[in-house]
């Protein structure tokens, strides 16, 4: 039997179909591109609202054809109440199949300024951040600031911050630091390998910490309570904490209460009677720190 006649078309069949399935491909894209640019415009107008802006020196989109991308170069994000991060360069990513879930990406060095503190340059490496909004339309949040470094303040290897939500309107954190140096201006650098806290946030806007933790070589301090802001935007709360080496964590500490040598000889003889793993409450209250009965400092405002 002779063959079949030949069909050229079959040939082109496979680069039809590629085509057909770009061209659906890049209608959605155009179509979700514009719900994505529509939805950002009514949140951002929604946090404006609230008090929470964000300017850029310019503003472009991109990511044809598997993200949406958001350029914002030199971008200024500012509270009410005078508070103000400036960075390098922000870059906002969602994968087309995956809108759902938001990177932010913030070139420093990052600027934050503030009506107490002034300005603040912190340098870091690049620093990301992620939404990932559920079936309810509840976020969960994750940030991780490498190589961050503050005059007056410190420096860390590495920052990290997690949140989601939980039940009743909470909100649990984690947060993470390793490699920490703390130095303010005047003391002494006080070196700790790590520093941990699991809490929760209430509706009230209270922090329930279930747990935070320093360690500094075999040295431990952990503990957890409650704190809140008062109505002046100052801390408030107490935290029961405890030691492995009540010795150990005055020596490293000690030097940044800013207590008189008199007050820090009968903080070490108090602790001292107590054991050498003692319990220890950190007060905070009516804008006053306080170690156990001893008054270290006074609280200055958050904002």
């Amino acid at each position: 039997m002779p063959n079949a006649a030949p069909r050229p078309w079959r040939m082109f069949l496979p680069l039809t179909i590629i085509l057909a399935l770009a061209l659906l491909w890049s209608a959605y894209w155009l179509v979700a591109s514009g719900i994505a640019k529509q939805r950002f415009t009514v949140t951002r107008a929604d946090l404006a609202a609230q008090g929470l802006t964000l300017v850029c020196s310019k503003e472009s989109w991109g990511g044809y054809p598997f993200r949406f991308e958001f350029t914002c170069p030199s971008p200024k994000l500012s509270w009410d109440g005078g508070v103000e991060l400036r960075a390098t360069n922000l870059l906002m990513v969602a994968l087309a199949y995956a809108p759902w879930q938001i990177a932010a990406l913030v070139d420093g060095p990052t600027t934050l300024t503030g009506p107490i503190a002034g300005a603040t340059e912190i340098k870091h490496q690049r620093a990301l951040a992620a939404v990932t909004f559920g079936r309810d339309g509840q976020p969960s949040f994750s940030a991780e600031l490498p190589g961050a470094s503050a005059a007056g303040v410190g420096q860390a290897g590495k920052l990290m911050l997690f949140t989601r939500p939980s039940a009743a309107a909470t909100i649990e954190i984690a947060f993470d630091a390793s490699q920490v140096t703390l130095q303010p201006t005047g003391k002494p650098p006080l070196a700790l390998d790590t520093a941990t806290l699991r809490g929760t946030l209430n509706a009230g806007q209270s922090l329930k910490i279930n747990k935070m933790e320093l360690q500094q070589g075999q040295l431990r301090y952990w503990g957890s309570g409650t704190l809140a802001l008062e109505p002046q935007h100052r801390v408030s709360g107490q935290i029961d904490t405890e030691t492995n080496d009540i010795r150990a964590l005055l020596a490293a500490a000690g030097p940044q209460l800013g207590l008189s040598d008199s007050k820090l000889a009968n903080l070490r003889t108090m602790l001292g009677l107590l054991g050498n793993d003692a319990k220890v409450p950190i007060i905070a209250k009516d804008g006053v720190l306080y170690i156990g009965p001893f008054q270290v400092t006074e609280l200055r405002p958050l904002y």
